[in-house]
């Protein structure tokens, strides 16, 4: 699917919590070296992931997603009762019913906003972004808060318990380990229409559901794990994936890879970090990193990227995301 776009970036914020917690501090836990064969530097030095930030236990994603959401609008610059729209995108939600985005709204004053959950895995957020971007072009919406909050500590203390498990085999190992380079993080950004050439280019999207088994989970009331997170199978898909569609972006943008000034990319892993940039022609000086000190931090790293490291004025900026089910995205802005 490719969609052309008319919105900008008005605000952007995030929030992680205090916690860190250590790669290697993980690997000790269930003694992955003696049991194993693995070194407590495993997830570190082979993932990249050094650490990552945790919420306290039982934090709820909407906690996150409202510290990240009053910071956008900050940066935005507009009050909460201009915002048309509230839109969350994380994969962990606050309940089953209702929304989280309700509590979103009331937490920040957006007394003006309807609310609505959406939720497509790691892809979340750019699928949120491509929801507002219509809703702007159709003119029945200003102002967006598109916010997502991604508090996987809860699925890497349940993968933590498993492993500790004296009859967890190797296969389960394989199986569980990609819960553990997960971290936690709270997103947001205002969105609204662009008035020049600035702004949103284009959102391109693919899916591709055969992939649905190589990473799934189900957290159950009791917080245990199952499923499976095959991480190097669902790393080589999607690496496949974008790598088969990215000439067309190209293309389409009529940019060229020396054109981008900024790359942000999901990221799983260093490595995957690199072999993004080496698909897309990017240098990796102009794709900043942030999975070794905050993890995998799933719908949440896009908008951190644009947070922590924003594109200066007149910047083209591409963008690289991907989730589970498969589903990828390729998009384009002009800051």
């Amino acid at each position: 699917m490719d969609q052309l776009a008319v919105s900008k970036i008005a605000g952007v914020g995030h929030f992680v919590p205090d916690n860190i917690v250590l790669s290697s501090d993980l690997m000790e836990a269930f003694d992955s070296e003696h049991r194993f064969g693995l070194p407590a530097r495993y997830l570190a030095t082979l993932v990249g992931v050094q650490e990552r930030r945790w919420a306290d236990h039982g934090s709820m994603p909407s906690s996150l997603a409202i510290r990240a959401s009053e910071r956008a609008i900050c940066n935005a610059g507009i009050s909460a009762n201009e915002i048309d729209f509230v839109l969350y995108c994380g994969i962990e939600r606050d309940w089953q019913e209702p929304a989280t985005s309700h509590r979103i709204q009331h937490e920040i004053g957006a007394v003006n906003a309807t609310c609505l959950d959406l939720t497509n895995a790691c892809h979340g957020f750019m699928n949120g972004l491509s929801f507002a971007d219509a809703y702007i072009a159709s003119g029945n919406a200003q102002t967006f808060l598109v916010c997502t909050a991604e508090i996987g500590s809860r699925l890497s203390r349940a993968a933590l318990a498993r492993l500790q498990s004296p009859d967890t085999t190797k296969d389960q190992l394989r199986r569980l380990l990609g819960a553990l380079t997960i971290g936690d993080a709270g997103a947001a950004m205002v969105i609204q229409r662009s008035s020049n050439d600035s702004g949103f280019k284009k959102f391109k999207f693919e899916s591709a559901g055969q992939h649905t088994e190589l990473c799934h989970y189900t957290s159950a009331a009791n917080d245990e794990f199952h499923g499976q997170m095959l991480m190097e199978a669902i790393c080589k898909e999607t690496l496949s994936f974008h790598t088969n569609v990215m000439a067309s972006t190209y293309q389409s943008l009529q940019w060229h890879a020396s054109d981008v000034d900024r790359l942000y990319a999901h990221q799983v892993g260093t490595r995957v970090h690199r072999s993004v940039c080496q698909l897309t022609g990017v240098s990796p000086d102009r794709a900043p990193s942030i999975v070794e000190r905050f993890g995998n931090i799933a719908s949440a790293t896009i908008p951190v990227l644009f947070s922590l490291y924003p594109p200066a004025k007149g910047d083209k900026v591409l963008i690289i995301s991907s989730g589970s089910g498969m589903t990828i995205g390729q998009s384009a802005l002009v800051a």
